[in-house]
């Protein structure tokens, strides 16, 4: 497997990552649109909220679909499908917006179903064509590469917004996903070249019997991940969403400004994501107990996430404000590894389904917290009570890890 010159996992991962980073400049550049789109359309704050969150809520449908059928058709050939649908659904942004309010939240939600199973048939991709000894670092690169893709769309969105209008990011970005789809289709196999393969073969019936249906909605150790991604994806959510308002808002900076401000914890979080899953690699080859390692990875994530989100509330500088946001991204840089190989570890055959349960938790946390903060924002004109909300909810989900987690396989 190791001795082609150049193997086919490569080139699967490269066109994956790009897949990846063009998924997560889709998703976070109306972070800064809406800025100008509420001045524009005379939106409140809760309808601005409405349109940040309503994503995810066609997130959780294919996140939940996602693994199922990543692991009945393939990755490979869920991913085709995904990145086409999430392309147009960019381009037709602007329009839908130009039509009324519902018809610009029908295409966002349209968008959060396209880009839902990315995950879970990336997960999948992984599973069926990377060696277990590279995995950790395959799906470290995974949340680097949508940390590469937020850090993008933040860079440059904010000066083409300045110059050509909020409309022209949706069109510049969602066009890109077309000649990506183009390269997929013809250099990955629906196959990958493992024993495994990535398409199952197996009626759907017989599919749909053998996965463990009762394991995803009641064992302890699965609730548990759910819990655990409730919280963790709040975080990331909740600051991918309204980060940039809160430093308009609260330090009264540019939008332009805000995007280039705003890079920074996403670095961080490309940078220490992937240096920790080499690290959890490291741990796992020199023989660590791998339930060891992850409640150490998940402790020391979650403590750095929650001082600093706390610090944020009360940050009377722009400086000390983004050098705690800079800290909690690295934590939940370190969050990313001590989790996600899980699914894989417990339910070996179905990993990529627990993978899109899991995943549907944490666009649950979202759609709560990104909606919570317009809400609150109208009410009290402060953002100082959805951090502390969010600062409560990762602890719920540290203490629920460090009791009720495990690692080893469950038998069904």
């Amino acid at each position: 497997m190791t001795s082609e010159p150049w193997p086919a996992r490569y080139n699967m991962m490269a066109l994956l990552l790009v897949a990846l980073l063009l998924c997560y400049v889709d998703r976070t550049i109306i972070s800064l649109a809406v800025i100008d789109m509420q001045k524009e359309f005379g939106w409140s704050n809760s309808e601005k909220g409405y349109v940040l969150s309503i994503f995810s809520a066609g997130y959780i449908i294919t996140q939940l679909l996602g693994g199922l059928m990543s692991n009945r058709y393939g990755g490979r050939n869920v991913y085709l499908f995904a990145v086409f649908a999430w392309s147009l659904f960019t381009v037709i942004t602007p329009a839908a917006a130009l039509i009324s309010l519902p018809a610009l939240l029908a295409t966002r939600f349209m968008l959060g179903v396209a880009e839902g199973g990315a995950y879970p048939a990336a997960y999948n991709l992984i599973h069926h064509w990377i060696p277990a000894e590279e995995r950790s670092t395959s799906i470290s690169l995974v949340s680097t590469a949508a940390a590469v893709g937020t850090v993008g769309a933040l860079l440059v969105s904010g000066k083409i917004i300045e110059i050509f209008g909020w409309q022209s990011i949706f069109y510049i970005f969602g066009s890109m996903g077309f000649f990506w789809c183009a390269a997929w289709a013809l250099k990955i196999s629906p196959t990958a070249p493992s024993p495994q393969g990535t398409v199952s073969g197996r009626s759907e019936t017989s599919f749909l019997k053998s996965v463990p249906w009762k394991i995803l909605i009641t064992h302890p150790a699965v609730i548990t991940l759910y819990v655990v991604n409730f919280g963790g994806q709040a975080i990331t959510f909740l600051m991918a969403s309204w980060l940039p308002s809160y430093l308009v808002d609260t330090f009264e900076v540019s939008t332009t400004q805000a995007g280039v401000y705003a890079i920074l914890p996403w670095l961080s979080l490309a940078v220490v994501t992937f240096l920790a899953g080499r690290y959890a690699d490291s741990c796992i080859a020199a023989g660590e107990a791998s339930l060891h390692l992850r409640k150490r990875l998940m402790a020391i994530g979650f403590l750095l996430s929650i001082t600093s989100v706390i610090g944020i509330a009360h940050a009377d500088s722009l400086y000390l404000a983004l050098m705690l946001v800079i800290i909690v991204f690295s934590g939940v840089g370190i969050l990313i590894p001590g989790i996600s190989t899980i699914p894989g570890e417990l339910l070996p055959r179905h990993g990529d389904v627990l993978f899109g349960f899991i995943t549907a938790s944490g666009a649950i946390g979202s759609i709560v917290f990104v909606s919570a903060t317009g809400i609150l924002l109208e009410k009290t004109g402060s953002y100082i009570a959805i951090f502390y909300a969010l600062a409560a909810c990762c602890t719920l989900s540290m203490i629920t890890f460090h009791l009720f987690s495990r690692t080893e396989e469950i038998n069904y």
